[in-house]
């Protein structure tokens, strides 16, 4: 399995500075309405981009290719067409961006929630506990003289 890795612009955080257009030896890169634009067919991913960015907007997504380097069967050819190829290179940068928004906000705001469920059902049963605690040593040992009456009573 051969792994492939692209680079991406993620909208949201890019500032349209340019510092990624300065610094891509392939001239991949291109500002166009204050965001940077990568060029994937132009793009040799040699990360200097990645690496250049002040906001952190170019996104490095690493893709497993399910087509081996080279079968030794001469097996038929499984690549993907150039139309396939196209639709993975428009959905990849949504896919990234997905992912992104999925593991900076859903996940800590899932893991809370699932916290707090956790936290009120130890105290419920703590608090349960603590009731059935408070009703048993009631009834052992009775209300007020009487109960001391009966144990007295019970033991000598």
């Amino acid at each position: 399995m051969e792994t492939v890795a692209m680079l991406y612009v993620d909208e949201k955080r890019c500032s349209g500075c340019g510092k990624c257009v300065d610094v891509c030896p392939a001239g991949a890169i291109a500002i166009s309405q204050g965001t940077a634009i990568i060029d994937q067919e132009r793009c040799s991913q040699c990360e200097a981009c990645f690496h250049a960015c002040p906001e952190q907007a170019i996104l490095l997504v690493s893709e497993h290719s399910l087509v081996p380097e080279h079968d030794p069967r001469g097996a038929v050819d499984l690549s993907p067409t150039p139309r396939a190829q196209s639709i993975a290179a428009r959905a990849a940068p949504a896919l990234a961006a997905t992912l992104l928004f999925v593991g900076r906000e859903l996940i800590p705001r899932a893991a809370n929630y699932v916290l707090d469920i956790v936290d009120r059902r130890m105290s419920e049963s703590r608090a349960g506990s603590l009731e059935e605690t408070t009703r048993a040593s009631e009834q052992t040992l009775g209300s007020g003289s009487a109960g001391r009456r009966r144990r007295r009573h019970r033991g000598g």
